[in-house]
């Protein structure tokens, strides 16, 4: 917040602080709280009243004037109270040069709702330090490690579902959180899904696609250069890639499971899905898709056991008759981008 802002807004609350502030007696206190109390108070049930309907329409502009009279309310306030407290030790002998110093005392307590929380607010959003923001995460899925980079794309979570313990490490200050977290990569940490999106917040460039691009990450890095063109679905790589623990987990959340194959031999399947198996090599199971029809084409996701206990999922888009060629590919360069990762 700069200077003149905030001298602007600490003169607007000097007015009405000042007005119950300056009352010289018990009598003229109680009449301007009572008098200018419920003229403020009619301002803000008019509001909630108005603001309540279905087809309110605040503008472009209403935000700030409920800033405003939330200044103003704020300074008739703090005058009510500091005014009622300098005649209350005023009746009890208190000597005049005190009761200034407490008035003027009084009205800093307005600036400070200012800053305070604006304050609060900056330091919650700081950004990672350069030690975070450097270093290399050693995360445990199942059995397995992985070693992340701070500086990359991925979604962490720790507990069994998505709405607790989630980090963002694209966004510096979830970043910042989960190096606390670790004690900036010091210590491993134990997780229970990572999730990878093509589509990341913001779209700013992974800082493993800027500088030398090492091989493993090539078709990661153009298919994102893609996605900020609107051209995601033309390379091969998934628009999302999980790494589980399927115990650990809720799997409806990401629509994840621990077997697309295993899904397929069974005699009932979900309205609308279909099942594609693919002739590329995949592990101890036949790689299988499970898709459904979009417009244009299919969404399409392959889950299956991956090592040391963990599970690895990925979906993307497709046209029916490409799946399991391009599904095929997409495999290879999931297995290949993770290889960047590889702790062993």
């Amino acid at each position: 917040m700069t200077a003149n802002l905030l001298l602007f807004l600490t003169a607007v609350a000097l007015i009405p602080y000042a007005i119950p502030a300056l009352m010289p007696t018990w009598r003229w206190w109680l009449g301007v709280t009572c008098i200018f109390g419920a003229m403020i108070a009619a301002l803000w049930i008019e509001h909630w009243i108005v603001s309540s309907r279905l087809d309110y329409n605040e503008g472009p502009g209403g935000g700030i004037g409920v800033a405003f009279w939330a200044l103003v309310t704020t300074g008739f306030a703090t005058g009510v109270v500091v005014r009622g407290c300098t005649l209350l030790f005023a009746a009890y002998g208190l000597r005049l040069r005190y009761l200034l110093a407490i008035g003027i005392l009084g009205f800093a307590i307005v600036p400070a709702l200012i800053v305070v929380p604006t304050w609060w607010y900056d330091w919650k959003m700081r950004p990672a330090s350069e030690a975070c923001r450097s270093t290399t995460f050693h995360v445990t899925i199942a059995n397995g490690v992985l070693s992340i980079p701070a500086a990359s794309f991925w979604n962490i979570y720790l507990g069994r579902t998505s709405s607790r313990d989630a980090y963002y490490l694209e966004q510096k200050v979830s970043l910042r959180e989960f190096c606390d977290v670790n004690d900036d990569g010091k210590r491993p940490v134990k997780a229970t899904n990572m999730w990878l999106k093509l589509r990341n917040f913001g779209l700013v460039t992974p800082a493993l696609c800027t500088g030398a691009v090492a091989d493993w990450a090539k078709t990661y890095c153009d298919a994102h250069a893609a996605a900020k063109r609107g051209g995601d679905n033309k390379l091969d790589f998934p628009t999302n890639i999980y790494v589980f623990a399927p115990d650990e987990v809720i799997l409806g959340e990401f629509g994840g499971t621990r077997s697309t194959y295993q899904d397929s031999l069974k005699t009932a399947s979900q309205s609308g899905d279909v099942y594609i198996t693919s002739d590329a090599p995949s592990g101890k199971e036949p790689l299988t898709f499970r898709c459904r029809q979009i417009n244009p084409g299919y969404w399409c996701g392959a889950f299956y056991p991956w090592r040391d206990g963990a599970h690895l999922g990925y979906t993307f888009q497709s046209a029916r008759e490409e799946i399991a060629a391009r599904g095929g590919r997409m495999d290879a360069e999931t297995r290949k981008f993770l290889s960047g990762f590889d702790s062993h």
